[in-house]
């Protein structure tokens, strides 16, 4: 055997070279902040992270120096068995030069053995998902008593011991191979990591301080994250990565301001949105402290928080002199994420992908660093998934994901976090069974990877303790909600359906000037109240729309795009609460089914949005006793009874007020989430990695059909079909070609639940390639679409349903 292969014209060596370097650049562009307690002592593991990453990456793949795999590289086609596997030993012998490195460092033994074990698992499950660590480290028998003895036999020492002294050049110590094989051969690995796991990790571990815990959960992620990101950006980009560069973001706000003359204010709200820009940054410069790493930001809608949540990130990252530092802007839901993104980008004046990048599951996979250069489909896939960029505008679950979950496709990006400045906006939408978890990890990452949080919101959560772990970056915000009245809840308590239909009629036939906005918690209860008001309204003299997510994107868009222009008809809007956070839109005129509060103060941010109507719009609140069930199981009874106790005393309360509401609110949800099980963050501080499965949504069973709307609709799903049916495509050149259409493909799509106890959606055609479809030129009678006349289109409805309507 003379040359080791990696892959296929690729030496061993050269590979392992590759991605040790990429792999330290990481890490070593950071600045990082690793202290611990452990047997009551402070450890600084700062200085050794990077020599862990080094070792992880530089023998990650050393079992491909053995005779099985290098016969499987050379010819594929033939017959192979288990041993041309390669990651399990790689591992063993990682662990082993790991724990002689750290024999040095005069470490808790205990705390050694873990450090090695990190690098073990790192290695072992770099081509696969992570199981628990007590697990990992339990080989199975055929392994340990067969195939490594077997696989270390055929290995050739000679140039084995060549490839690891030149690896080690970098350390004073020196490691045998001879002595390795050893280790290898005899199974002494193996009564090391029976006792490691059975004695300490199911037992003394559990006993070391939670945040210790914590901290060791995400040191684990960095040598992985690390070791996934230097391996796959080796093989993708072949090391040639994009040149990122920090933007000067307060300068382009500035222009961008004086672009749309916000500098030049003309009402009293564009001078309180100027006065928050300017005194949040002022008093960020007054009391920034680089050891505290959560602050807020909570501003009423429509002050601005967008921007000068931006700008202060800027602020923040300069503060604190961290070197290779990005932002990343979360928002909750993708279908507002183009309409901030696209604000961001008017910011930058650019669509260079290294200055800012959209990453969400419909974001188009296009890298460009400029108009003349492009990365191909898989390389740009990778840089986006790996947020290769100074501004990344994503998804609270991608961002969630990757801190939360321990799936390797998102951990690849978990290293570029180090030193970021994190904007979380809508924060509000994570649910309070989250808020410990988030609490404690946030506080965690924020101390060692040096990370900085901006939590953003109208209706602030009492995630984090204010004054104590948290700090407010609005001097006197409190002021802002004090000077706004635009609206006002009216609490109209409980009512019948048929009454609360009867109520809306009168108010819509009596209110002729008013655009009317009606928020209900189900879909069956939002299309029986729009069927009622097309027959009982005049439908001349108004412009009617039906909004959930039975209805495709494409007129979603178009029916928001509708609302926001002038119209001489009054403009009634039937919806579910998908219109709340982040839709801009003003109505006059409110009605909202009874919701969480923070819930109701969204939806009243609908309403009289830039204090326009020229009075105080009116926000009715009605508890319709035919969906209280249903209420409870959308929101949680929890959460409705601790509303109607904080609206209890109230019949009625002007914006001015509403802060107070929201406090007394969540001062009941901190109390709630205080004592919920948090198994994510109990997976975590066990090391429990198989455990960690962070959803923020949960799955609910549903199928999805493809509506084909129009000429356009009709063609993307041919293209999509052409694509399905080449059987000679491999799947990663079926889905480069399916990214091409895949963002305009999904505006003709919708998911609708499964009915209970049932398997199937009722549809009047099979699946074709995996979706129902209505075709343009024999439309489904489950889905009603016209053009003209929205006040036809209530998306897909089972028939019976459909039948009562007509």
């Amino acid at each position: 055997m003379n040359t080791i292969w990696s892959h296929p014209n690729k030496p061993l060596i050269e590979h392992l070279t590759e991605v040790t370097k990429i792999a330290m650049q990481v890490i070593e562009k950071k600045k990082l902040n690793i202290n611990i307690e452990f047997d009551g002592k402070p450890i600084v593991l700062t200085n050794l992270l990077p020599d862990l990453v080094y070792i992880s990456a530089a023998f990650h793949d050393l079992g491909k120096a053995t005779r099985f795999f290098q016969d499987y590289i050379r010819k594929p086609e033939a017959p192979h068995d288990k041993r041309k596997s390669h990651a399990l030993i790689s591992a063993v012998f990682v662990y082993y030069v790991a724990h002689k490195y750290l024999e040095t460092k005069n470490l808790p033994a205990e705390l050694s053995e873990l450090l090695s074990i990190f690098c073990f698992s790192a290695v072992k499950r770099h081509h696969g998902r992570l199981k628990n660590l007590s697990d990992e480290i339990l080989i199975e028998n055929e392994w340990k008593d067969e195939l490594l003895p077997e696989l270390s036999q055929n290995i050739d020492q000679d140039k084995i011991q060549e490839l690891i002294d030149i690896q080690l050049k970098r350390f004073n110590f020196t490691v045998i191979w001879a002595d390795s094989f050893e280790f290898i051969h005899s199974q002494k690995y193996n009564s090391v990591f029976d006792d490691f796991s059975f004695d300490f990790l199911q037992d003394e571990y559990q006993k070391i301080n939670p945040k210790t815990r914590i901290s060791l959960y995400y040191i684990h992620h960095l040598i992985y994250s690390a070791l996934l990101f230097g391996d796959k950006n080796e093989v993708i980009l072949n090391s040639e990565n994009p040149d990122i560069q920090q933007i000067p973001i307060f300068d382009k706000i500035k222009e961008y301001q004086e672009r749309k003359g916000f500098n030049n204010p003309k009402t009293e709200i564009n001078r309180l949105q100027n006065e928050a820009f300017t005194s949040s940054v002022e008093n960020l410069e007054k009391i920034f402290d680089k050891n505290k790493h959560v602050y807020s930001v909570t501003l009423p809608t429509g002050i601005g928080k967008t921007i000068t949540a931006y700008n202060l990130a800027d602020k923040l990252r300069k503060l604190s002199e961290m070197p290779d530092s990005k932002i990343i802007i979360n928002i909750p839901f993708t279908s507002i994420i183009d309409q901030n993104f696209d604000v961001y980008s008017q910011i930058l004046e650019t669509n260079d992908t290294t200055k800012i990048l959209k990453h969400h599951h419909l974001a188009e996979p296009k890298y460009k660093e400029s108009e003349n250069v492009s990365a191909n489909y898989n390389q740009s896939k990778f840089l986006i998934e790996t947020w290769q960029s100074d501004t990344v505008v994503t998804t609270f679950v991608q961002f969630l994901e990757t801190i939360l979950d321990c799936d390797k496709t998102k951990l690849m990006k978990f290293s570029h976090l180090a030193n970021s400045i994190v904007l979380l906006d809508e924060i509000q939408t994570v649910p309070y069974e989250y808020w410990e978890t988030i609490r404690d990890s946030f506080n965690v990452l924020g101390e060692t990877l040096n990370i900085y949080f901006i939590l953003i919101s109208a209706t602030q959560p009492l995630i984090f303790s204010p004054g104590m772990d948290i700090i407010e970056l609005v001097p006197d915000y409190k002021k802002y909600f004090r000077f706004f009245n635009r609206t006002r809840l009216i609490i109209k308590g409980q009512i019948s359906f048929d009454n609360f239909k009867s109520e809306l009629t009168s108010y819509i036939n009596t209110n002729k000037s008013k655009d009317i906005l009606v928020i209900l918690n189900t879909k069956n209860a939002a299309l029986e109240t729009f069927k009622h008001i097309k027959e009982n309204c005049d439908s001349e003299e108004i412009e009617l729309y039906f909004l959930t997510t039975l209805i495709t994107p494409y007129e979603r868009k178009i029916i928001i795009k509708r609302i926001k222009e002038k119209s001489q008809k009054q403009k009634i809007v039937i919806s579910t609460q998908l219109v709340e956070a982040g839709v801009d839109i003003s109505v006059h005129t409110v009605f909202r089914q009874i919701a969480p509060i923070d819930s109701i103060i969204q939806a009243a941010g609908r309403a009289n949005r830039y204090d326009e109507k020229g009075e105080i719009s009116d926000v009715f609140v009605y508890d319709i006793n035919e969906y209280k069930k249903s209420t409870n199981l959308v929101y949680g009874t929890d959460l409705i009874i601790k509303t109607e106790n904080v609206l209890a005393n109230f019949k009625e309360t002007e914006e001015s007020k509403y802060l107070q509401l929201i406090e007394n609110y969540f001062l009941e949800v901190r109390k709630q989430s205080d004592n919920t099980s948090q198994p994510i963050l109990k997976a975590i501080k066990g090391l429990n990695f198989a455990e960690v499965n962070f959803k923020l949504i949960e799955n609910r069973e549903t199928e999805s059909v493809y509506v084909q709307l129009n000429e356009r609709a009709e063609a993307i799903w041919n293209e999509y079909v052409q694509i399905s049916e080449q059987e000679e495509l491999k799947p990663w050149e079926r889905d480069e070609l399916f990214s091409e259409i895949k963002a305009e493909f999904y505006d003709y799509v919708i998911n609708v639940p499964l009915p209970f106890k049932s398997n199937k959606i009722e549809f009047n055609s099979e699946k074709q390639h995996n979706f129902y479809v209505s075709s343009l030129q024999n439309p489904s009678k489950n889905y009603s679409y016209d053009e003209y006349d929205f006040s036809q289109n209530t998306g897909y409805v089972p028939a019976k349903q459909h039948s009562a309507f007509l």
